[in-house]
């Protein structure tokens, strides 16, 4: 028997070779430093005293431990490999988030064709940071970093740039200074957000996203701090697994304000991927606004059409975490009821413990659709050179 998280020999739509044209998009694979000093050629004197003195000061939930990570991915690079790790024991953690992991677990062994860097998640707590001066210095840092040690070694990885939304002139002035970049092809935003995203506050940075034909792709994270949200309508959850329950509620919000509020209206060229928030809410959401809306709809007169084209039209859901139903048909129900060849794009999530490949993630589809998940949707909305 092969060993658990061996290369799979056979599986739906696997040959283990690579295919013509674009095969695999994967918009969801994250990148982090080793350690926040990293940062300190691209920041400020000022705020490297800062980041000496105080530390990147971003909360969030206990994740999963050392201990308890994937043992397929944990030490495949040999600690001699690394010898500046030997004085402190290193953590088998850093070591999945490297390049040279990336280019041999994920885009080689999977001929993964582009990589979307979204980031390190625990990073998202920016967007809370009382002080949007420091969220957006820390953006700006990790982005050069991003370029210096990132996109210029590798053509198969491509960036989202990473802003602070709790400060939208810095933001747009960020989007800006890196938009014409042909390894730019989206903006990071988190959604744990003080207002749902079609609220005016953020217009100006979709402005500048839709003028530069860059898709906002926003990642479930960030919170706390001034914007003080909770994950949920009722509060703070106590333990990690129920966050991950409320992820849902937080992008059928966005998804419902970015529709409810115009912003489609007003930006007809705009699209949004809401990542890593599973995917069955966006049924229900497109559901239960269309229903609404036959009632409702004198409330909002500038939502013109069934809230259900805008959705199709200018929403992207990440696949991971995906759905696992009890059955394999319930499944293909789900996809046909999401219009999944138009709305679902393939994220793998690498290379956290519950990250999914693109072989074991679905049932065997058809190749249209296949190719439709796996590619052209994101091809679709990323501003790809």
């Amino acid at each position: 028997m092969s060993q658990l998280g061996a290369t799979p020999v056979t599986a739906p739509g696997w040959t283990a070779k690579p295919k013509n044209g674009m095969a695999i998009v994967d918009c969801d694979v994250h990148h982090n430093f080793r350690n926040p000093t990293q940062l300190l050629p691209y920041l400020s004197k000022f705020y490297q005293e800062h980041l000496l003195d105080q530390g990147l000061h971003l909360g969030g939930y206990p994740n999963i431990p050392i201990r308890s990570n994937r043992v397929d991915l944990k030490g495949r690079l040999k600690m001699e490999e690394r010898p500046e790790d030997k004085d402190t024991g290193g953590d088998p953690r850093d070591f999945n988030f490297t390049l040279e992991f990336l280019q041999t677990e994920h885009l080689d062994r999977w001929h993964v064709d582009v990589a979307l860097l979204t980031g390190p998640p625990p990073f998202y707590g920016y967007s809370g940071l009382p002080d949007p001066d420091w969220a957006a210095a820390l953006c700006r840092a990790f982005n050069d970093w991003t370029i210096a040690h990132w996109l210029e070694r590798d053509a198969r990885v491509f960036n989202a740039i990473l802003v602070s939304p709790s400060d939208p002139p810095q933001a747009v002035e960020e989007i800006n200074r890196l938009a014409a970049r042909k390894d730019t092809v989206a903006v990071m935003v988190p959604m744990g957000t003080s207002r749902p995203f079609g609220n005016r506050f953020y217009h100006p940075i979709w402005a500048a996203c839709e003028e530069h034909g860059l898709p906002v792709v926003s990642h479930i994270g960030g919170g706390g701090g001034a914007t003080r949200t909770t994950p949920t309508p009722v509060g703070h959850p106590t333990y990690y697994m129920e966050t991950r329950m409320s992820r849902p509620y937080v992008a059928s919000t966005h998804a419902t304000s970015l529709i409810c509020e115009g912003v489609f209206e007003k930006f007809p060229n705009l699209k949004f991927a809401l990542i890593e928030a599973q995917q069955l809410w966006a049924v229900s959401v497109m559901w239960h606004l269309d229903t609404d809306w036959k009632a409702l709809r004198d409330q909002t007169p500038w939502v013109k059409r069934l809230p259900s084209e805008y959705f199709r039209e200018h929403i992207r859901i990440g696949s991971q975490p995906m759905h696992e139903p009890e059955r394999p048909e319930q499944m293909y129900q789900m996809l046909d009821m999401l219009h999944a060849d138009e709305t679902l794009i393939f994220c793998s999530d690498f290379p956290h413990f519950d990250w999914n490949d693109p072989v074991t993630v679905f049932p065997k589809l058809s190749d249209d659709l296949h190719h439709r998940i796996f590619a052209q949707n994101a091809l679709d909305i990323l501003r790809m050179p």
